[in-house]
């Protein structure tokens, strides 16, 4: 056999096994021993995420709120029965303007007296008998009168109805305005001012004017008419065609009534506008480093150690992302950027600085 023959089946051959051999016990090496230790790398990652930290700082903070709505009715006044009775006359028909205290329904009411007895004597004198004497039954007339200025509603009965105390007879319906609009429950805490106006503007209406005596309920807004009622049916069965989460059928109501000299309609679009106060040059922290936001709260420093440590604020107005620390905390003070154990909402992470290009 040849050199060159011989080296191509056996010694080359070989060389490759002990090649592989070599590479299988690096392989396990590396599988069940490591690499590189960890103290010769500056860079080995530790698995913990150093915490995220602001600075509180001077800021101007403006509590103002604008609330999409519309101008609706103010809702209509009942007319009820106030007896068991008949309906006997109604002074005014539907669609008749009337003021507060006009007479607009009568009912009659008929009512049994005691049965009485008289006495009647013979021409001799004896003892007379007693004869039963039926009295007139006894008619009263109940008058129901308007419980507000507006127009007459459609009569829910009609005269010569037997009706029951608390019986529907028909309704008054104000010819007064209110400026509605939905507020997330959470802002509420922004509008505890109880004496708060607001500026309704209204795309080519009138001239923005002030709305007082705002007042806050405690369920969304009840729309007025059957298409408004059909539309939102439409959108909470698509959520999607109006770009609102279903949540917001949590939202309270806020309203105010319209001035009486300002030309509004109902169903008219507006936009409300609140100026729940102005602060200059105060100390701020994000709304997410704070936990508690009316009156007391709280906030999170580090110590020189990492360690978190709980700080007592007292607490002014916000505009819903930054808040007012009245006391309790220095300007350029490092604080958590959020409470601790707190999950930051997607916006929150959209809005945190990036890091630097060099990293």
């Amino acid at each position: 056999m040849s050199q060159r023959r011989a080296f191509r089946r056996v010694f080359l051959p070989a060389a490759w096994l002990v090649i592989g051999a070599l590479i299988a016990v690096s392989l396990v090496r590396l599988a069940f021993a490591g690499g590189t230790s960890a103290a010769d790398d500056d860079l080995f990652p530790t698995g913990e995420i150093p915490a995220e930290t602001v600075f509180a700082e001077k800021a101007t903070v403006e509590n103002k709120l604008t609330i999409p709505g519309t101008i609706r009715l103010t809702e209509s006044k009942e007319l009820n029965a106030p007896v068991d009775g008949v309906v006997n006359w109604a002074f005014v028909k539907p669609g008749d303007n009337v003021s507060l205290g006009d007479r607009i329904f009568q009912v009659r009411t008929e009512s049994q007296p005691e049965v009485a007895e008289a006495s009647v004597s013979d021409t001799e004198g004896s003892e007379g008998e007693q004869l039963t004497v039926e009295a007139a039954p006894v008619l009263k007339y109940h008058d129901v009168y308007a419980s507000a200025t507006g127009k007459v509603g459609a009569f829910q009965i009609e005269i010569g109805d037997d009706v029951t105390k608390g019986t529907g007879l028909g309704s008054i319906q104000p010819q007064e305005f209110l400026a509605a609009g939905s507020i997330d429950p959470l802002d509420r805490y922004r509008l505890m001012d109880e004496s708060l106006e607001a500026m309704i503007t209204i795309d080519g209406g009138p001239e923005p004017f002030t709305c007082k005596d705002l007042s806050v309920g405690d369920s969304a807004s009840k729309k007025s008419n059957a298409s408004t009622q059909d539309q939102d049916m439409e959108s909470s069965m698509d959520p999607m065609a109006t770009g609102e989460s279903p949540e917001s059928s949590s939202s309270s109501e806020i309203s105010c009534a319209v001035p009486a000299d300002v030309v509004v309609f109902d169903g008219l679009s507006m936009n409300m506008e609140i100026d729940a106060g102005t602060v200059e040059d105060a100390v701020t922290v994000p709304v997410s480093a704070v936990r508690g936001m009316v009156g007391q709260g709280a906030v999170w420093k580090l110590d020189e150690n990492g360690k978190e440590i709980r700080t007592e604020v007292e607490l002014g107005v916000t505009d819903g992302k930054i808040i007012e620390v009245v006391s309790g905390l220095k300007d350029e003070t490092e604080i958590l950027r959020f409470v601790p154990g707190s999950t930051p909402a997607p916006g929150e992470m959209m809005q945190m600085e990036p890091y630097p290009d060099e990293w």
